[in-house]
């Protein structure tokens, strides 16, 4: 008995379905990354919103001065002023009669400080509080005080 192979031929119908199917196969993977990546082709652009911020002065102040007998020294003690939404830190001056100013600066947790500030002159004092965000600088609390 000899082993000889047989060779199987397919009829004319199924040689076209091979055919048809191989094609199939080749146009589809031929298009189907282009049809993926025409998927992501299209740009699209986020809106975009800008805003200010108008940074304000602290809502109230609370505390006590005094002034020597002469009237010619202040010395404010500051307990408590209002905190500002998104303030870095606060800044407290005392401006005396003549001009001459006294500044702390606090930082954005601390709202308590004594200032003190000298004049040659004697007259009203000037209290200002205002808050910073960043470098930028709000609007001022400003109380006048008068020895009495």
């Amino acid at each position: 008995m000899s082993q000889h192979r047989t060779v199987r031929r397919l009829g004319p119908l199924r040689l076209v379905r091979f055919v048809v199917q191989v094609l199939l196969g080749v146009i589809v993977l031929t298009w189907a990354p282009t049809v993926a990546q025409a998927a992501f082709s299209g740009a699209t652009v986020a809106p975009v919103t800008v805003g200010t911020y108008a940074i304000p002065a602290p809502a109230g102040v609370t505390g006590n001065f005094s002034c020597t007998t002469n009237k010619l020294s202040m010395t404010v003690n500051l307990t408590d002023f209002g905190a500002v939404n998104r303030a870095t830190g606060y800044t407290v001056s005392l401006t005396a009669p003549n001009g001459q100013v006294t500044t702390n600066n606090l930082a954005a947790n601390t709202r308590s400080t004594a200032i003190t500030r000298s004049s040659s002159t004697v007259g009203n004092y000037t209290l200002r509080i205002r808050a910073n965000v960043g470098t930028w600088t709000g609007q001022n609390l400003e109380r006048v005080l008068t020895c009495p």
